[in-house]
């Protein structure tokens, strides 16, 4: 990690990585986190069909959150917003470690979750800003190599938190080390990266994405806390949906929107960030739906299925791995995302294949393997090149778009795979052959974006190299 790039010296690369990866960490910790400890928490406060709205109430603020947090870092400088996330984090940990009620606990994961949103978004834009585009891929495994660690690592430390000490324990045990992250953020951070502009700021825009997902999120997840909503499921859906409307018209007229739509104008930026919700889309599906084909095919426990899990995250990070080392090399993408999408469909059809015909043996983990790599290839490829064709003072709204669409897209990937399943989870019924099918298909469309993905040549200078004191 430490070799010079040409404008690039093996002390700024250390100072960046050294300022994001533990915010990097926190944030992707902190998505698995509590997912072993929901039913009991769903026990002791005698609401388990309550319970889940802790992990979606935080995924629903982080994804929120996150244009809102790149249209600022573009105006207010990236070290300032990253101080703030991390602050709004640390804080929201804090008072989830405080509260004694499930709904004084939802509104603390609301706040954590409004944190959490700039510090992955955030953390790419500081990467984007000061290593240039052709040698980003060379440290994309580092990035890709902490996030395994921290998804596989929080479902385990959740569960042995919920084990040996007191639920509280959950949230507390973040505050230190969100502490820890601020006094990097703020060192290693100092007269690196984007410094802001001038510009307007998309108040409106921000304001109509907030009523909207309000809408959205009162139509559907709300009604578990507010049961009497469930009168108004149709006319906040219709409210909803008229704001979405709204805001996007709103996003193409506007010229500095809060969600840049008009990137998507531009063919490799439109292809690259939707392979990429693809690819999260297939990322999502094969670690919520795999574990459950096992578990009624072969009546596997969580232990093993999270070893065999554990096998396809870690061929994610080797697919980064190979990729963003010949990227490096090569001074472009391609051939990554053809092949990436090519692989990643034979993994689908694989897994539609193996569970459908119940394949015995051990062609499940070999199927599971392809599948990552081609994820890892992709999450390389297209991540350096939209870096790559954003505008420098574009930068955070514009990866914070990919960020949003990419955390968009496999939020509805999974919940179309989920409206499948519960179409086909009545006693008897066979829910594997239609929700593979999905799967399978997810992994063709993806192959025909990829197929037809323009390339361009990487940059050799950083977007924002300029130091500042």
């Amino acid at each position: 990690m430490g070799q010079p790039t040409e404008n690039l010296s093996p002390e700024r690369v250390i100072r960046v990585f050294m300022g994001v990866a533990l915010a990097i960490m926190l944030g992707a910790l902190e998505i698995t986190l509590l997912m072993p400890a929901l039913s009991r928490l769903g026990a002791l406060f005698d609401a388990p069909q309550i319970a889940p709205l802790l992990v979606s109430s935080y995924l629903f603020a982080m994804t929120l959150s996150m244009p809102v947090y790149g249209q600022l870092s573009d105006r207010l400088g990236r070290r300032t917003c990253q101080s703030v996330a991390i602050s709004l984090f640390t804080l929201g940990s804090l008072a989830s470690g405080l509260v004694e009620t499930l709904p004084a606990l939802i509104a603390t994961r609301l706040l954590t979750g409004l944190g959490g949103g700039g510090l992955i978004a955030l953390s790419f834009a500081v990467i984007a800003d000061v290593i240039p585009p052709r040698y980003v891929g060379r440290y994309q495994g580092y990035i890709s190599a902490i996030f395994a660690i921290s998804s596989v690592s929080g479902p385990l430390l959740g569960a042995l938190l919920i084990a040996w000490f007191d639920w509280h324990w959950l949230f507390l045990f973040k505050v230190p080390l969100g502490l820890l992250a601020l006094a990097l953020n703020h060192w290693a951070l100092r007269g690196l990266g984007h410094g802001g502009t001038r510009g307007a700021i998309d108040i409106a825009g921000m304001t109509l994405l907030l009523v909207a997902a309000l809408g959205w999120a009162m139509a559907t997840d709300a009604r578990l806390l507010l049961p009497s909503l469930a009168l108004y499921r149709w006319p906040l859906l219709l409210l909803a949906g008229a704001v979405s409307l709204l805001l996007i018209w709103h996003q193409w007229r506007h010229r500095h929107p809060v969600l840049p739509l008009r990137f998507l104008e531009e063919p490799l930026l439109r292809t690259a960030i939707l392979l990429l919700a693809l690819s999260e889309a297939m990322r999502l599906a094969l670690l919520v739906y795999v574990p459950l084909a096992l578990e009624s095919t072969r009546a596997m426990g969580p232990g093993q299925t999270s070893w065999i899990l554990l096998w396809f995250i870690l061929s994610v990070t080797i697919g980064t791995f190979i990729s963003g080392k010949r990227i490096a090399k090569q001074g472009f993408c391609h051939p990554f995302p053809r092949l990436g999408s090519l692989i990643l469909a034979l993994g689908g059809i694989g897994l539609l294949l193996h569970f459908s015909l119940l394949w015995a043996g051990y062609w499940l983990l070999p199927i599971l393997i392809i599948g990552g790599i081609g994820i890892g290839f992709l999450i390389v490829s297209c991540s350096i090149a939209v870096q790559n064709a954003l505008p420098p003072g574009q930068m955070g709204s514009g990866l914070a778009l990919m960020n949003f669409i990419r955390s968009l897209g496999g939020t509805l990937g999974v919940a179309l795979l989920g409206w499948q399943y519960q179409q086909q989870s009545s006693p008897g019924a066979d829910w594997m052959l239609p929700v593979f099918i999905m799967v399978a298909g997810y992994g063709l469309i993806s192959l025909l974006f990829g197929l037809v993905m323009p390339d361009a040549p990487l940059a050799t200078t950083a977007k924002h190299d300029e130091p500042r004191s």
